[in-house]
């Protein structure tokens, strides 16, 4: 995936030519896994303890890194040599619009992009193998680092991954310089955030969830599937040629467009989710707290905290 940091950073400069945004800051809390739905496959085990999240204070809009330690694979014959997949959903307590957000710069097939709802299909790359001192495992380390990091046998490995909200460009569609879900009913944009943080709903929530990729099993049915739509497709399309005035070269560069086109339809709408579920490992879920100003940073028992309070 592209830096998104610096894809947001270019559209933040562009539109505070004509607008004066508030940003809003996020101060990460504590993690757990209690989404995590029942019956999902847990053969990976993250101890929360292990969560970090970088910087100390995220700037909404704008990406954190996600590193989890000593995540443990188990011996599975579905995860080892499998590749994982995962989903980034975030929410705002009290905020419904915000969870709505959809996907920015997806690929067709809805794999990809940045900010709420994104699907990442491949995050293998975001996976590296510990070094716990066994000579065997710290043989193929090297090759780990270089991309081809899938789990390949059981054992503990390290994720870190950028994960990024929407940009202004979702978070205000009617140009007026303020974010669409804090106006409407709640009054004034100001008023709707002090109000939020009052009231104690001064909270953003991610949830990561992680799942592995299909099983030898289900990715025949993927491909029977889309054997299945381009047949059905191209039967739809011979019958409304004719009526339609093109030459054989036009009809045919077109069907392969749109045979296409309805298979990502099918793969985003349909297959994505549906994977999700069925594959499920763990689903992480992230608390921020919410400041309407930068934090103000303070020394508690010896460790750096932030806190909203000025």
């Amino acid at each position: 995936m592209p830096r998104s940091g610096g894809r947001q950073n270019d559209l933040r400069r562009r539109v505070k030519s004509h607008c004066n945004y508030q940003d809003v800051w996020l101060i990460p809390g504590r993690a757990d896994a209690s989404c995590t739905r029942p019956g999902a496959k847990r053969v990976l085990e993250i101890n929360p303890g292990q969560v970090r999240i970088r910087p100390d204070v995220v700037r909404l809009p704008g990406c954190f890194t996600l590193e989890i330690k000593n995540l443990r694979v188990k011996d599975d014959p579905d995860i080892i040599g499998n590749s994982f997949f995962a989903k980034a959903e975030y929410q705002w307590w009290n905020v419904k619009d915000f969870s709505n957000l959809k996907c920015q710069n997806a690929s067709n097939n809805g794999c990809g992009g940045y900010g709420n709802n994104c699907y990442y299909c491949d995050v293998c790359q975001s996976l590296s193998e510990i070094d716990n001192g066994d000579a065997e495992m710290s043989d193929s380390i090297a090759s780990q680092l270089r991309g081809i990091s899938c789990p390949k046998r059981p054992g503990f490995y390290t994720f870190r991954k950028e994960f990024c909200f929407n940009d202004w460009s979702a978070f205000d569609t009617d140009g007026d310089c303020e974010m669409d879900f804090l106006q409407g009913d709640r009054g004034d944009y100001k008023g709707a955030l002090a109000s939020l943080q009052q009231v104690g709903y001064g909270s953003v929530i991610a949830k990561i969830r992680l799942a592995f990729n299909a099983t030898g099993n289900i990715e025949r049915k993927r491909v029977l599937k889309e054997a299945q739509i381009e047949e059905s497709v191209a039967r739809e399309l011979e019958e409304r040629r004719r009526t339609w005035d093109v030459n054989n070269g036009q009809f045919d560069k077109f069907s392969q467009w749109y045979i296409e086109y309805r298979k990502n339809i099918w793969h985003k709408d349909d297959y994505l989710p549906w994977l999700l579920y069925e594959n499920e490992i763990s689903c992480l879920k992230l608390t921020f707290d919410v400041c309407e100003k930068p934090p103000r940073r303070i020394n508690f028992g010896g460790r750096v905290r932030y806190t909203c309070e000025n």
